[in-house]
């Protein structure tokens, strides 16, 4: 009987770690590196903590707490131009002039492991898609983008 394969990958800072086998091998220690990621985050001191996410009642968008949650939450086929449009979305919401820029998105794509060949030709293609626009010199994520986010993301649209 064969078993699916599954891939298990942390990224602390380029430090690393993958376990690779079957899905009920990988999951024994998908169970204990939570425990000790738990242990880890409760007892480190100075340890910068995740920006949480502000809960806009207007997008629609049931954002997760933290970015990694809300980065987790894609499906498995989005492609990097999907990653840097959440990670622009997050970094929007949480910084204070409403906007972002390449950078930002790619910051925090590259904090969670997440490593985007070329961002700026991503974020070129959301503003081909019309999905952010230019503000100001940054950008900002377009209500088409907003609509393709709670599409991807699967959120419940407002109503």
């Amino acid at each position: 009987m064969d078993e699916r394969r599954a891939r298990l990958r942390i990224n602390l800072a380029q430090r690393e770690f993958e376990v690779e086998g079957s899905e009920s091998f990988v999951q024994v220690y998908a169970e204990r590196l939570d425990q000790l990621l738990a242990r880890l985050t409760d007892s480190s001191e100075g340890a910068r903590p995740a920006p949480a996410a502000p809960r806009p009642e207007g997008d629609g968008l049931s954002m997760a707490g933290t970015f990694g949650e809300l980065l987790q939450r894609l499906p498995r086929a989005a492609t990097d131009v999907d990653r840097i449009l959440v990670a622009g979305y997050f970094a929007q919401q949480n910084g204070a002039d409403n906007g972002f820029g390449t950078g930002e998105a790619n910051t925090l794509l590259t904090e969670q492991g997440v490593k985007v060949g070329n961002p700026s030709q991503c974020v070129k293609q959301n503003l081909l898609a019309k999905r952010v626009f230019k503000h100001q010199g940054r950008y900002r994520v377009s209500q088409i983008g907003l609509d393709y986010l709670r599409q991807l993301i699967g959120a419940v649209p407002p109503g």
